[in-house]
């Protein structure tokens, strides 16, 4: 009878999450923004064609301080208007010629000078004091609950939640940027929320405290939504902060602000606030996304063609034209290119890391997107080239796991690496082993890929960099014995300290240091290889504690177990110092 209840629980269950599931797949088009399904019941959006003579009060508290704040000045300056105003016309009126008045002449009259000293001054007061109130708490960026990093590219948006394994870019949806075209024949009245809806909206979950930093990846930008009650400038190599609180669900749109180049007026916001049972849901969907990634299978060549097509309207026509003819003296043609005609592989090297106005798309586009729309520019627009590349080869070129060679174990038990396989590519062949090496020094069996990874700094070059594990190696030695004995002291370890470091770095320090470590220079330097985090301890530790310049000190915001899990972070996976420090010395030190 147990296993009769258990069985048709079980039963019950599937089928809800089977029903959960369908309801997901074939989501209402009415319920769909970009691509999140809106949950059942969800708060319909307001109309946004309607205009009002006044700003609007927005959805958040800052919004509505904003607001209130606006509305105080403007009746503040229309009291004054009405006072100076009235005095004129009323002398003008009153002390006219015609009437026998002569101007009085007069000079320094003490009592009229203090009169129009202290009455303006005591207004500037009592506007001021308001208008400090309102921008330091817009400013206010402290105990968040997650942080958003925002950069601007042209023209799309890249979204990052740190610490939460979410990442993706945002632009204009399909329906807007077909409708926007030359000669498109589209009727723009007829498209929904046109120029104001993306394929990728950023969720937040509602009542909680989101700080969202700015920066930008090529030239000015500015992130502006109303009805949050803000903008802010993304800048490239500066960063920007500003925080937001939405109290109800709903979809809030906005645009960038700045002329960040032609196609600036085609670059929206899409912000959508959930409860956050829906905000959860969302979220571990994103975070699997994020996990899987796109597949790397080798794809037909006409296949290939097909996608690259559908990518080259998104990302490409707006410069190079639907037709690859290009704008002559400012994007050149693709047709006939000699670029694209040319060898693929410089092609492709060119694609992703960008050249002059041309951004890098090898962070923006996945390898099998790249991979499909070098294929149709090279097929297509004009060209025939007849020839293709695949995801695997462009991953390789991006420094992914298909670049990394593959290990297996020899005769001898030793690590030896194979080449990933190419398509259409000679494998180079190895003599064996006739003898097995001398085991006078040993050496682990682990493969290159374990030691080494490509780090791309800000000249999109890929560099090869020693990377931390904890095995012992001869940097660390002591200090494993070090952390083997502090864990039997009930002390935090080495491999400890670093994995909560990473976390604490994301949510710290990486929106001005960078992911990597590699910084934003001149603005914000490299932590990687840098004279300070490679230095002595001590003085890193006495900066982190005070700060410098534009950073702030941690000693007062950071706890002594975080403090020193970024400590170790920094010194030992973004580097291979060895050393650390336990949270009770951080501790003592604060």
């Amino acid at each position: 009878m147990k296993k009769t209840k258990q069985l048709f629980t079980g039963l019950i269950l599937f089928l809800s999450g089977l029903g959960t599931l369908q309801a997901a797949e074939n989501c209402p088009s009415n319920r769909m923004e970009g691509s999140v399904c809106l949950p059942n019941g969800f708060p319909m959006e307001a109309d946004p064609g309607r205009y009002a003579l006044n700003l609007t009060q927005g959805q958040t508290q800052i919004s509505h301080d904003v607001y209130n704040l606006h509305m105080l000045i403007l009746w503040i300056c229309v009291l004054v208007g009405l006072g100076v105003f009235s005095a004129m016309f009323y002398s003008i009126y009153h002390h006219r010629k015609s009437k026998g008045h002569v101007a009085k002449q007069f000079h320094e009259n003490t009592l009229v000078e203090i009169i129009w000293t202290i009455i303006p001054a005591v207004i500037l007061v009592s506007m001021a004091i308001p208008a400090t109130k309102t921008m330091l708490e817009m400013d206010d960026v402290q105990d968040s609950d997650m942080t958003i990093k925002v950069t601007g590219w042209q023209w799309k948006w890249e979204y990052e939640y740190l610490g939460h394994d979410i990442h993706f870019f945002s632009k204009l949806s399909d329906a807007s940027n077909q409708a926007r075209q030359l000669n498109s024949g589209i009727d723009t009245t007829e498209v929904p929320n046109y120029l104001l809806s993306v394929d990728e909206p950023v969720v937040v979950p509602v009542n909680k405290k989101i700080r969202l930093v700015f920066t930008a990846a090529d030239v000015l930008h500015s992130w502006w939504v109303p009805e949050l009650g803000w903008k802010k400038d993304a800048i490239p190599g500066f960063i920007n902060e500003a925080w937001t609180s939405v109290s109800k669900p709903g979809v809030f749109r906005g645009q960038c602000t700045e002329l960040c180049g032609k196609d600036h007026a085609f670059m929206p916001i899409v912000v959508i606030a959930m409860e956050q049972a829906d905000y959860d849901v969302w979220a571990k969907a994103k975070v699997e996304e994020m996990k899987q990634g796109a597949s790397l299978a080798d794809e037909p060549h006409d296949q290939l063609v097909k996608n690259g097509g559908e990518i080259y309207a998104k990302n490409c026509a707006t410069c190079h034209m639907p037709d690859g003819a290009g704008i002559p003296g400012a994007f050149p043609a693709l047709t006939n290119s000699p670029v694209v005609t040319g060898d693929i592989k410089a092609q492709a090297n060119l694609i992703l890391n960008g050249k002059n106005a041309m951004p890098a798309f090898g962070k923006q586009l996945q390898a099998a997107e790249l991979a499909a729309v070098i294929t149709y520019t090279r097929n297509a627009l004009g060209n025939s080239k007849g020839d293709e590349i695949q995801a695997k080869e462009i991953n390789s070129m991006l420094g992914g796991a298909a670049a990394a060679p593959q290990t297996e174990l020899g005769n001898n038990g030793a690590a030896k690496s194979k080449s990933a396989e190419k398509p259409n590519s000679v494998k180079k062949t190895t003599a064996p082993e006739d003898k097995p090496k001398k085991a006078d020094k040993p050496k682990l069996a682990a493969s290159q890929a374990d030691e080494v990874e490509n780090v791309q700094f800000a000249s999109d070059k890929f560099y090869p960099q020693k990377k931390v594990t904890d095995k012992p190696s001869p940097v660390t030695a002591n200090t494993s014995k070090k952390a083997e004995s502090a864990d039997a002291k009930g002390e935090a370890t080495l491999a400890e300290l670093v994995k909560k470091g990473e976390s604490v770095y994301q949510e710290n320090c990486q929106s001005c240091h960078q992911p990597g470590g590699i910084g934003m220079p001149p603005v914000f330097p490299a932590l990687k290889g840098s004279a300070v985090v490679t230095g002595k301890i001590d003085a890193q530790v006495d900066m982190m504690l005070k700060g410098k310049g534009m950073m702030p000190g941690f000693g007062k915001t950071l706890s002594a177990d975080d403090f020193a899990a970024v400590l170790a972070f920094t010194r030992n996976k973004l580097n291979a110092t060895g050393d650390f420090k336990q949270p009770s010395e951080i501790g003592a030190l604060q």
